[in-house]
Order: C-alpha cells, then structure tokens, then sequence
C-alpha cells in the first residue's frame, strides 16, 4: 500500500503518510508486519519505513485487545519509524489503561500516564482516539508528555437511535459520561463506585448504587457510555430505568469490550438492543469508525 491522503489532497502537500498495522486491517490494507518469535517476544516489520523518510507519519494499531502486548508493538513501531520520520501520531481507536487515571489507595500506579509517556518515549508527538475515558469530552489535551486528539462517537450513537426509536431520553449511566449525551439533551444518572473487592488475581470496584433522580416511565430510554467492559454499570443503569416504569431500554457505547459475560448479562437486565462502534470488534459493533477517521483523523495533526 502506497501513502493515504485525505480527500481534500491537502496532506498529500505536506507528505503525511499512513502505516497500518496488521491487526487494524480490517480498517485499511496492512503495511505493518506483526508476528512473534518462538519465545512469543514481539517482532514488528514494516514494509514501507523508507517511504516515512522525512514525511509526517500517522500509525493506525489497535492496542486491544492484548493490551500489554500491543502497546509494546506500537512503541517498537515508534522507536523504528522514528528514526527516519518528520513526526509521529499513533492513532489508538481505543486507548488502554485510560480507566486508570486516578489513584484510589496509597501505592497503585498512575497507569494512564505511564502510558502516555511511554509512547511519547517511543517517539510519538502526538495520538488520536476516540472517547477518551479520562477525558471525558472531545478535543485537543496534553497528557503525559502527548498531544491527544480525543474525537467522540456521541453523533453516530445518538443519530443511531434516533433513526430507530420515537422520542427517545438519552441518559448516560454516571457524570463522567455526560457529553456523550449533552447534545441531544440528555440526563446524568448518580452513580457510586464501591472500595476494591478482596480478590487474589483481580482489581474490581464494583459499582454500589446508581440513581437516575428523573422520571422515565413510559419513555423509550436509551443509555449512552463511552465504554462497557464488565457490565456492572450498564447492568445496574439498565435495571434501574426498567424499575421505573421505562417503555423500553437501549443501550450504547463507544468502546464494547463485553468482558464474560457482559452483553448477555445486560440482555437480562432489560436491554432490548445493545450497540457499540468497531473500536474493538464485537456483535454489538454497528458503528462505524472509518468514516471519521477519513474525515477528521487522517492527514494533518
């Protein structure tokens, strides 16, 4: 695959070049080779690192899932191309260890922003993705080191729903959420996240209540995330409006990771429909990403 250039052929005066690597092929033609050893270390080939020469550089990799594993990919893909690029923006449809932003007892580590600087380490000026979860609105931010160019979904999703259901109330599940929903006039519910379960492998928090504090009887609901990963929050959100008398329930996210059993969990609840984007590809993926990252991601940054 030669360079891609936006259709307005404005980037191709500046010579922005696009590599993508093989596990976001379902996007755009791969020229990112990505295998592993025996021993199961990464090795990263990239075909056309001498096209990069002296030209602005966006790489387009899914750092899930494998997230430790991919993200290790993209800085090896950094520190190469690096070498002979202008600059760089990795664009990262869904941007792991973003959840970890806060520090909630003495000793854990600030994961978001050791992510962030590692791939400025790795090279990188800038990324792009999409709904950010410690950003929590659309825009240009720096983080750890990075510029973060943080475009939401919240068009696509409302537009989606609207086009399907008469009338419906946008809620989202927690204020953290909330622009997700803003422009279509939507509604916050509360939400109250527990202290860390006594688990020996794994760091849950689970929610501990979550109100909506507005009348929803007989209105045909749906609940807009930036992510579902275990369910606990859409679950609960989901009951929560169905105990009020809704009509109906329908839920979206940007992000559907759909850890376990989460989708058919969030079925059971009450949910009628559940959709996500291609972010991360799932049976709920109904929107899609590609026409944005045409439009609004590639070419200048």
């Amino acid at each position: 695959m030669v360079a891609y250039y936006s259709s307005s052929q404005q980037a191709s005066k500046k010579g922005t070049y696009l590599l993508v690597s093989q596990n976001s092929s379902y996007l755009f033609p791969a020229n990112i080779e990505l295998k592993s050893f025996p021993d199961k270390e990464s090795h990263v080939f990239i075909r056309d690192l001498e096209a990069c020469r002296g030209k602005d550089v966006q790489v387009l990799h899914r750092c899930y899932p494998k997230q430790d594993s991919s993200l290790l990919q993209l800085v090896l893909i950094g520190k190469t191309v690096s070498k002979v690029a202008n600059r760089m923006e990795a664009i990262i449809p869904y941007l792991p260890y973003a959840r970890q932003d806060k520090i909630w007892k003495q000793g854990e580590a600030l994961s978001s922003e050791a992510v962030c600087e590692m791939l400025a380490s790795a090279g990188f000026s800038s990324i792009a993705t999409f709904d950010c979860h410690f950003l929590k609105k659309p825009g240009v931010f720096s983080y750890g080191g990075l510029k973060i160019r943080n475009f939401t979904l919240s068009g696509e999703l409302v537009h989606y729903f609207k086009s399907r259901r008469q009338n419906p109330l946008f809620i989202s599940p927690d204020q953290g959420a909330s622009y997700i929903v803003s422009e279509a006039g939507g509604k916050s519910m509360k939400k109250v996240r527990g202290d860390y379960k006594n688990h020996k492998r794994q760091a849950l928090r689970p929610v501990a209540s979550i109100e909506a504090g507005f009348d929803v009887k007989g209105r045909e609901v749906v609940i807009l995330d930036d992510m579902i990963a275990g369910g606990g929050t859409m679950i609960r959100a989901t009951r929560a409006v169905v105990e009020g008398g809704a009509a109906s329930v329908c839920c979206g996210c940007t992000h559907g990771l759909f850890l376990g059993n989460a989708y058919a969990k969030i079925q059971e609840a009450g949910a009628e429909e559940i959709v996500a984007s291609n972010t991360i590809a799932s049976e709920a993926s109904k929107i899609d990403i590609l026409h944005i990252l045409k439009t609004k991601v590639l070419g200048e940054f």
